[in-house]
């Protein structure tokens, strides 16, 4: 099988190309040189990656808060439906910027999605982003989808290619192959969607892959696949499971030289015990590193592992946010207990969640 990503379409082509605060992250890009000339372009990794746009001059009052979200599913049985209004609540209280609600065939694909989302909008202030995938139905079926949640009031979307049905190395016949397809798909219906949208746009979040995809040729084509994303309309980036910050700050540095201007938000799962560490390398295909299973070592009891495992993860998001990430996407498995202890945990390291102060007047 071929694990190539782009597509044959040159259209479609990837080988182109309320309590206090969250804290700020400040991004000031370098000013050029003197005596450079202004319409000099940063360079680029790769020459199918779009150009850069000139640097916009320094401001010394921006500010870039940084972005809160949350991803749940919908509930896939009578016990879960039972605890989710409390976890609605509770991530109600903390005002994320916008809440993505998962679609997979265990929640009866967008039937379950737009049903959820209808709850999320009819009992909280939560903005709801529809995980939207290739493989949830054919591109005729996805058209009636998308219309059917811009109806519902959905202005966000998570285009995902989705995984391939089980026993399968491939999305079924009449599917939109990649996630740059859905891209494009969802602008195209956005275009038709003009006196609609009050000629807003739709916010298009995508998938990024800090230490590979795994039917990826490589880095290079990871980034190629990211920057044909940007080009057909993606607003930002989303990242799978990683377990190296080191693999998050390469990302950032190699999108940035590749033009890549859309903010990579990384993807945070709370490990909780050795079981969700093994979860999570499933989940990312990616092996576990020896010095985090190491900090297992003498953990005798569940509550040992489950302290040690949020330490784990409150310390893994300090570092990313000190290296300066736009945001943070927090994967619940609709757990509130959990959720409610990692936000403890990052307390505890000084690290804080909540949102902006309303200025005096």
């Amino acid at each position: 099988m071929s694990t190539s990503l782009t597509h044959p379409d040159p259209v479609l082509d990837s080988s182109f190309r309320d309590v206090d605060r969250r804290p700020p992250i400040d991004h000031r890009p370098p000013r050029p040189h003197p005596d450079a000339d202004a319409t000099v372009r940063e360079p680029r990794a790769s020459a199918s990656a779009p150009v850069s746009l000139p640097h916009p001059e320094p401001d010394s009052e921006r500010h870039h808060p940084l972005a809160l979200s949350f991803e749940v599913m919908p509930p896939r049985s009578a016990a879960q439906a039972a605890g989710t209004p409390e976890l609605l609540a509770l991530l109600d209280e903390l005002h994320p910027d916008y809440l993505a609600v998962t679609s997979s065939a265990k929640s009866n694909w967008l039937h379950g999605t737009a049903d959820f989302i209808r709850i999320i909008s009819e009992t909280t202030q939560l903005r709801p982003l529809a995980h939207l995938a290739c493989t949830a139905g054919t591109a005729d079926e996805l058209r009636g989808w998308i219309r059917h949640l811009l109806s519902a009031g959905v202005r966000g979307f998570l285009a995902i290619r989705g995984d391939f049905p089980t026993g399968t190395d491939r999305v079924p016949a009449g599917h939109l192959p990649h996630a740059d397809a859905l891209v494009h798909l969802l602008r195209t219906i956005e275009a038709e969607h003009t006196a609609k949208l009050a000629a807003g746009r739709l916010g298009i979040g995508v998938a990024a892959y800090p230490s590979g995809h795994a039917q990826s040729s490589g880095p290079d084509e990871d980034l190629d696949v990211l920057a044909a994303k940007q080009r057909l309309g993606a607003d930002f980036a989303i990242t799978q499971l990683f377990f190296d910050p080191g693999h998050f700050a390469r990302l950032r540095r190699r999108a940035d030289l590749a033009g890549i201007t859309m903010p990579i938000i990384p993807g945070i799962l709370p490990i909780t015990d050795i079981r969700r560490l093994h979860t999570m390398s499933r989940l990312a295909e990616l092996p576990v590193p020896d010095h985090l299973l190491a900090r297992f070592d003498g953990a005798a009891s569940p509550q040992a592992q489950r302290r040690i495992g949020l330490e784990m993860t409150a310390e893994h998001v300090a570092t990313i946010l000190d290296q300066g990430a736009a945001g943070l996407h927090f994967y619940t498995f609709n757990d509130r207990t959990t959720t409610i202890d990692l936000l403890g945990a990052l307390d505890r390291l000084g690290v804080s969640l909540h949102p902006t102060p309303v200025p005096a007047l």
